[in-house]
């Protein structure tokens, strides 16, 4: 019985990420702002429009902080995206932020929800994206150095992005943003401060998370384990 445990036990630990725990979780942390320590990573993988009564469809996008030696080159947009059973199929991209861009800078951008249309204010450049999208970050780093909320659609299958539903607006440093993107933008999770770049966004709220499968799955398998253990254990003692 205990060699079963003991190979559950390490099957579980095989099966985390090792680099979870050097993730940050903690708003505060990543911007070292006082009043943010409720603030906890969603792990939503997109946002959803939340103003959508018809008449001023729209959403403010913040820049609130850079602390990376590609600063001056990072830009930061929107995607849309459609599903395939497990498979995210990347659609239309627009640019929110450009590399030459700094914090405190705000961008708004109006929703069209009749055609699925989103128009940056200040360029009147649009894309047809929807009203259920996510961020990337392109880097100047080298190929393939876009990232992607859907941590899928990453080359290096690392989440390159937090966010944060700050929804209560109780933080006045975050200009009313409803979510807060932490962003790492260096290949492989880089040093994983997640304080690359930092932007906020109003009228949206984050996708809702599904359990994990691999870990429902994983329970189960252990749960399994457990039970043959105790069965075969049971046979050999059975007043165990």
């Amino acid at each position: 019985m205990k060699k079963l445990l003991l190979l559950a036990l390490s099957t579980l630990i095989l099966v985390l990420p090792a680099t979870a725990l050097a993730v940050p979780t903690n708003l505060g942390d990543i911007l070292g702002w006082e009043g943010t320590d409720a603030y906890k990573d969603t792990g939503a993988e997109y946002v959803m429009l939340t103003d959508t009564d018809g008449t001023k469809d729209d959403v403010t996008a913040f820049l609130l902080l850079e602390l990376a030696g590609y600063d001056g080159q990072n830009t930061l947009g929107i995607y849309g995206f459609t599903t395939d059973g497990d498979n995210v199929i990347l659609g239309n991209t627009l640019e929110v932020f450009k590399g030459t861009d700094s914090a405190i800078k705000s961008v708004t951008l109006q929703f069209n929800l009749l055609d699925g249309t989103v128009t940056k204010s200040s360029t009147n450049e649009s894309a047809k994206i929807g009203t259920s999208f996510g961020f990337y970050i392109t880097t100047p780093e080298g190929a393939d150095t876009t990232y992607y909320t859907h941590q899928v659609l990453n080359k290096d299958g690392f989440d390159h992005f937090l966010l944060f539903d700050t929804s209560d607006n109780s933080v006045d440093d975050l200009w009313g943003s409803d979510v807060v993107l932490a962003i790492e933008d260096l290949f492989g999770g880089g040093d994983r401060d997640y304080n690359d770049m930092v932007a906020g966004v109003s009228d949206v709220s984050p996708a809702p998370v599904p359990e994990p499968a691999t870990m429902l799955l994983l329970g189960t398998g252990l749960i399994g384990l457990a039970g043959m253990g105790r069965k075969k254990l049971s046979k050999k003692d059975p007043t165990a």
